[in-house]
């Protein structure tokens, strides 16, 4: 199989090429780098890297491999997942295929990748995995290729998370997913709750001044809060778009792949109280990247949520939950559990 995730330590893996999680700066750094280094013979190796300087995120450049079993050690950097969580996917997939790129350039028959961006740079390990797995299938697709790519995993976790994720998903919807719903059950709509859910906002409020003697600073800081909560869903989507740096035309029609038109955009820019339908909604979501808090606060904006007792809307707070937020990934999870796949939801 061209593409298989293994269990070993990648210094002592025989490929053409190894891949490290490099630093951006020729120096060693820890983890994998400082394995990678020790196992060649780190003086060489530091040689070529500061002869190469430095590295731009998600970009891919080779050196000698010197001792270890492999004609070449591929370098490419990653970004913090604590810096912006999509900009460290997004870099992720660029770390992986400019190094297949490279390795193919190279006339490489195998390369074995480490779990790039799981050590100091802090990206989950489903989420990971799950890029390896695409990157590499569409490499080996597009190319025609029959290079054997390793992913060489150290720990246990890791070599279980890409069955684990799948296990997660159907748990979750297993224990949220109810027929009888208990909304129904007690005789609220979902309209009721968001009512309840802006009352007990401003009860809150009421109840932190009335207990604690705040400073001016203090009550600027509570009434900023509170003035955030009011925003519109159209306001806050894009002060989010605008934070993670993603522009208008990349929501429509641009590498997010995003299931609606330049139309709705420009309705939502020239009405900042404009409801967009619940399911273009849940995309812009998607796109932002946005937690499953998060996500329930911008839909409460517009008037909705996604409620435990329509399955669909368990998938997708499921597959939020496990930190997958692509469109064709939740596509997916929806249709292997029966339901129709996210622009075609009403």
């Amino acid at each position: 199989m061209p593409f298989t995730i293994i269990r070993d330590d990648i210094t002592r893996v025989k490929a053409d090429a190894i891949v490290n999680t490099a630093n951006p700066k020729p120096v060693i750094g820890a983890g994998t780098d400082m394995a990678i280094y020790m196992a060649a013979g780190k003086d060489k190796l530091l040689k070529a890297r500061e002869l190469i300087g430095d590295i731009k995120p998600g970009y891919a450049v080779e050196t000698s491999a010197y001792n270890l079993d492999a004609k070449f050690i591929i370098h490419t950097v990653c970004v913090s997942w604590e810096f912006d969580n999509k900009v460290a996917l997004d870099t992720l997939e660029s770390c992986y295929e400019n190094s297949l790129k490279l390795a193919f350039e190279l006339n490489c028959k195998s390369i074995a990748f480490p779990l790039i961006g799981t050590g100091a740079y802090g990206i989950p390990h489903d989420a990971a995995v799950e890029i390896a797995k695409t990157v590499s299938k569409k490499f080996l697709k597009e190319t025609g290729s029959d290079m054997k790519i390793m992913l060489v995993v150290f720990d246990k976790d890791s070599l279980e998370s890409t069955s684990a994720i799948a296990k997660k998903i159907k748990q979750y919807i297993d224990d949220n997913y109810v027929e009888n719903a208990i909304v129904d059950e007690y005789g609220l709509t979902e309209q009721d709750r968001l009512d309840m859910s802006r009352v007990r906002r401003k009860r809150e409020r009421i109840l932190i001044r009335n207990n604690h003697h705040l400073s001016r600073a203090e009550e600027a800081k509570l009434e900023q809060q509170y003035d955030d909560a009011t925003k519109s869903f159209c306001v806050m989507a894009f002060e989010l778009a605008e934070k993670k740096k993603i522009k208008d035309s990349e929501l429509y029609g641009g590498k997010y792949q995003v299931y609606f038109s330049k139309q709705v955009l420009s309705a939502m820019r020239g009405n900042i109280n404009y409801h967009p339908a619940k399911y273009i909604a849940v995309t812009i979501c998607l796109v932002l990247g946005l937690d499953l808090n998060e996500t329930l606060d911008l839909l409460e904006r517009a008037g909705y949520t996604l409620s435990r007792s329509r399955k669909a809307d368990v998938v997708i707070r499921a597959c939020i939950t496990n930190g997958i937020h692509k469109i064709d990934k939740i596509d997916e999870k929806l249709k292997e559990n029966g339901c129709e796949e996210l622009k075609k939801l009403k």
